[in-house]
């Protein structure tokens, strides 16, 4: 098993054509609800993502993601974290998600190409009020 901060509800790595529907990706002691690495044409719609002790959903080098209608909440870190590994992600839609009351950022984004993000509904997330990062650099300065 690896070691913290990589014990993550579910982790993807290296797949095409997925689709996570109306699961529970609750309370990770150790990881993110939901991880993808190098993934392409996902779908994760209708979920409930909350509790785990990194981010609600960790995205890193993937293409073609939708994130639709999930309720994202109360993760110790950002609800959806888009990072940047060699490339970054591309072509990833975020909306109709209620994302409230994780500890950083509702989303958090680092050299994301073509990214939309819509009609999402936020609340209590961190301390800043605009409630997102939404960044072009290429690193990520951890506070």
């Amino acid at each position: 098993m690896p070691g913290p901060k990589l014990q993550h509800n579910l982790l993807l790595t290296h797949c095409t054509g997925v689709k996570i529907n109306g699961s529970r990706l609750d309370t990770s002691p150790f990881g993110s609800g939901i991880s993808l690495d190098h993934c392409n044409e996902v779908t994760i719609e209708n979920c409930e993502i909350a509790r785990n002790t990194c981010h609600g959903i960790l995205l890193a080098e993937c293409k073609k993601v939708l994130v639709k209608d999930n309720l994202i909440e109360a993760n110790d870190k950002s609800g959806v974290m888009m990072e940047f590994l060699f490339r970054g992600n591309e072509n990833v839609t975020i909306k109709n998600n209620l994302i409230h009351f994780n500890t950083r950022y509702a989303i958090e984004s680092y050299a994301t190409k073509n990214s939309k993000l819509e009609a999402n509904i936020y609340d209590g997330n961190g301390k800043e009020p605009g409630q997102e990062k939404i960044s072009n650099e290429k690193f990520i300065i951890m506070e």
